[in-house]
């Protein structure tokens, strides 16, 4: 059995649902899975760029992402770039000539559109089953939708709903929750009690003095342990270690790591962005949520998540305004993170990656 997995480095999310999906249909004997990046192995060093120019505008310049993400909102605005994109669907073809898949599954939109011209041209994609692993959650896109697709899973009901109304068809709808690694249904969560210091879990996503302050305040608070992750961010971590503001005893400082989802179920409360994956992962972990930074459009349907299922809160971005909140959560013997963690308890969904690769096994074979 084979299964072509396509993803696109911009922003972490697509990347993580692809990686966790593969992980989980490893497991099964006689699948052979490729995870494939068709800008990276087409256009290298343009797609460096283009990935900075996205993290640039959406960590520095949120109001150009916005205006980027309303015009991709817009019916006709992506499909009149696909005449650029000829070299991009003549990779995909020749990756799904080679491979030939039983099954492909995209966890990026423009994937859909290749291969809709790809099967339009009657090329070696017509007859392939074709899934998309939409990886924002509430607000979407309809960038994720309009290009079709055999089947789309979705992480949640409200997700599935905003597609119904966008003019999906319910019966390709399938709602199997967000695929974080299969380890983190094996992994224990926290208690919903608290025992000596809360221990609080930092991804910083903004400047470093700005990080450093917002460090800084929350070293203010009483029985209070922070893990921060720079991850990939380098100079911020360079900055952060030559800071002095890590003490090696209250504050942990990690660069990059694979050890995220151990780290949310040993935490007690995550703050950072509210992008996809992480979120996702939190909730998997069961670990409430602080969001520090919004990005415009699809991260502002997290926070509705976050906020409607009552397992977090967005704080505004300023360092005494976080702190604040991380003293008003854990107030009252911890009142207002107990009600998040037993909320978490409902719409914690570990084992979503394993259940994805069911489906698509089973899609497979029939």
């Amino acid at each position: 059995m084979r299964i072509l997995i396509l993803t696109a480095g911009f922003g972490e999310g697509h990347n993580t649902a692809a990686r966790c999906i593969g992980e989980a249909l490893r497991e099964h004997d006689g699948v052979d899975v490729r995870i494939v990046d068709v800008y990276v192995e087409t256009i290298p060093r343009f797609t460096k760029i283009l990935q900075a120019g996205y993290g640039l505008a959406i960590n520095k310049l949120p109001f150009l992402w916005s205006a980027i993400f309303n015009l991709l909102n817009k019916p006709g605005k992506l499909e009149a770039t696909l005449p650029f994109a000829a070299n991009l669907r003549e990779a995909l073809r020749r990756v799904v000539e080679e491979f030939q898949p039983n099954v492909i599954v995209s966890t990026y939109p423009l994937y859909a559109y290749l291969i809709r011209e790809l099967k339009n041209r009657g090329h070696a994609a017509s007859g392939v089953p074709f899934m998309t692993m939409v990886t924002d959650s509430t607000a979407i896109n309809t960038s994720w939708y309009r290009g079709g697709s055999d089947t789309f899973l979705v992480a949640d009901e409200e997700t599935a709903s905003a597609l119904r109304h966008g003019g999906v068809n319910p019966e390709t709808l399938q709602v199997l929750g967000f695929p974080v690694t299969p380890r983190l249904s094996t992994l224990t969560p926290l208690d919903a009690v608290i025992h000596g210091a809360k221990r609080i879990l930092y991804l910083p996503s903004s400047r470093a003095a700005h990080t450093i302050a917002i460090i800084r305040k929350l070293q203010e608070l009483p029985e209070v342990e922070i893990t921060i992750v720079t991850g990939r961010l380098k100079a911020l971590h360079e900055t952060l270690a030559a800071s002095g503001v890590v003490d090696g005893v209250r504050t942990q400082l990690v660069g990059w790591t694979d050890q995220v989802p151990e780290l949310l179920c040993s935490h007690h409360l995550f703050i950072g962005k509210a992008g996809g994956a992480i979120v996702q992962e939190a909730m998997a972990a069961q670990c409430p949520i602080l969001v520090s930074h919004v990005v415009p459009g699809q991260e502002e349907g997290n926070i509705e998540m976050i906020e409607r299922h009552g397992i977090g809160r967005l704080a505004a971005h300023y360092p005494e305004t976080i702190a604040a909140s991380v003293e008003e959560i854990f107030a009252a013997d911890g009142a207002t993170w107990k009600r998040w963690k037993q909320n978490l308890r409902a719409v914690s969904k570990p084992g979503a990656s394993r259940a994805i690769a069911d489906y698509i096994l089973r899609s497979a074979a029939r």
